[in-house]
Formats: C-alpha cells, structure tokens, sequence
C-alpha cells in the first residue's frame, strides 16, 4: 500500500516530467526548423556562474546583443529570487 505522502508528490513530479518533455520537443522542432530552412544566422550569448563568478560567452554576429540580453534576464533573475525570499521569510 502507497504512503499519502507519496500521492501528494504525484501530480507535482508529472507535471515536471511533462513540462520538461515539451520543452525538449520545442527545443528539437526549433533546430529542425533551422536546418532545413538553410541560409540561417545564429547568434548565443549565456552567463554561467562557477560559483560566485560569472563567466559570459557569445558568438555570432548578433553575440553583443544575446550577451547583453543573457545579463540583463539574469539580473531579473536575481532580483526576483531575493524579493520571493524576502516576502516569504
């Protein structure tokens, strides 16, 4: 017999899996997209914290704008986290 406790994680862990799973499918129809059009330019910029330094990388010849755009979400990013620990202490 099941644990209450284990029905309680149920809907929260499929709607995860499920979540996850369609972001993979975007993921892969967006880079099958790409391919098959042909003549495309790409353009990446990321931030990745090792620890508490930052490391950003780009490429392409929009790399300036996806850097610029990758520190600006993680700000927001940042921010947010602290406001929601702050309201919820």
């Amino acid at each position: 017999m099941q644990k209450e406790e284990d029905f309680v994680w149920a809907v929260p862990l499929r709607l995860f899996l499920v979540g996850f799973f369609l972001m993979f499918v975007g993921i892969i129809v967006l880079i099958v997209a790409a391919a098959l059009q042909g003549d495309t330019s790409l353009s990446v910029g990321s931030v990745v914290f090792i620890g508490p330094f930052p490391v950003i990388l780009g490429a392409g010849s929009y790399a300036f704008f996806a850097v610029v755009l990758a520190v600006i979400l993680t700000i927001v990013g940042f921010v947010v986290f602290f406001w929601l620990r702050k309201t919820k202490a």
